[in-house]
């Protein structure tokens, strides 16, 4: 019998569990469990599309799904929603059911913005109308000492004092960098609210195509999400909020690796950019991790600020990849790609 694809809502909840467990390991079925009711409750407001699951049936046995997220965008001086397809969820017995799924996320008027799950992936979302943009991952390593013993064991007893000549190298090379001026200050973000909206209005009219960052998105966002902590950092010129970069409390135990979870200053000014990258790096070391990493679509402000900061490795990762349901939206794809601004805060991969 065939298989039927159906739209559900945030009541599948066990049954999508249940199934991911056969195929993922404890910890990411964990995870999505406790991220479940975060995800279906952004703060969008009532004019939103839900968020669903595409659900896959042979006659009545679950047998797949993924989830579609929704995030409000600014495109073009409007605020548009877009689609995301996460957390697909396939039994490896069913052939051919993930191209089933594309096929009908891709069913509809509606834009839809995604990473994809790989290059292969990658071909079909474009077979099927998605254009794509190249992302990148910058690295700039900040414990040279730990890293070198995590790779060879017998390092071990120099840890503690290539850290520290490390740690001295970088503080000596941040003196040809920009550094804070009278007046600039970097501080821990409280809360969220009237002069982040200020901020971010300021910021929106010079992104054209930007996910919305007002003060309830970065409240749901890194503060209530249930599986990580963030610190958010702002820069303030004069007592004016310039800008702000979030970092992930997450290290991950394999590659010694945190996260520059998000950044964005009100008009992309590199320098400001680069004071950010620096105090993020500054305080993923002082929670311990050993490379600062941080995903991005790149723009040349990017790139050119997080190599002042001392980022200085990149490596090219799965592309951003955006479609749009209307022929008329179609004709604006290309251009409206090139405007895009996405960092890993735009993304599912934290949770």
């Amino acid at each position: 019998m065939a298989v039927t694809i159906e739209t559900r809502g945030s009541e599948i909840r066990d049954t999508f569990l249940a199934k991911m467990a056969e195929t993922f390991d404890a910890q990411a079925v964990e995870r999505k469990a406790r991220c479940w009711d975060w995800i279906f409750n952004p703060p969008l407001g009532p004019e939103a599309p839900a968020v669903s699951v595409l659900t896959a049936w042979r006659e009545d046995r679950f047998v797949g799904g993924s989830i579609t997220g929704v995030s409000a965008y600014m495109l073009r001086g409007e605020t548009c929603y877009f689609l995301s397809p996460y957390g697909t969820n396939i039994d490896p017995k069913e052939r051919g059911l993930g191209i089933s799924l594309i096929k009908a996320f891709y069913t509809g008027p509606h834009r839809r913005i995604g990473i994809p799950i790989d290059e292969r992936f990658a071909r079909v979302n474009e077979k099927y109308g998605a254009h794509s943009r190249p992302r990148v991952q910058l690295f700039a390593p900040l414990r040279a000492g730990s890293a070198l013993t995590r790779r060879k064991p017998a390092a071990a007893p120099v840890t503690r004092l290539g850290n520290a000549v490390w740690s001295a190298w970088r503080g000596i090379s941040s003196l040809a960098g920009p550094r804070l001026k009278r007046g600039e200050t970097v501080t821990d973000a409280q809360d969220f609210g009237a002069e982040h909206d200020a901020f971010w209005h300021k910021a929106a009219a010079h992104h054209p195509f930007i996910e919305v960052r007002n003060s309830a998105f970065m409240t749901w966002r890194f503060r209530h999400m249930p599986i990580q902590s963030y610190d958010i950092l702002q820069l303030r010129r004069e007592g004016e909020l310039r800008g702000y970069v979030a970092v992930g409390h997450e290290v991950d135990p394999q590659r010694g690796t945190a996260q520059v979870a998000d950044i964005l200053t009100v008009d992309d000014d590199p320098r400001d950019l680069a004071l950010l990258f620096r105090a993020a790096a500054d305080r993923l070391e002082e929670l311990g991790a050993e490379v600062a990493a941080f995903g991005c679509v790149p723009n040349e402000a990017l790139l050119q600020a997080a190599q002042m900061a001392g980022f200085s490795r990149t490596k090219p990762t799965r592309p951003a990849q955006v479609y749009y349901g209307s022929p008329e939206d179609t004709a604006f794809l290309d251009e409206d790609l090139r405007n895009l601004y996405l960092t890993r805060a735009d993304q599912d991969e934290d949770y």
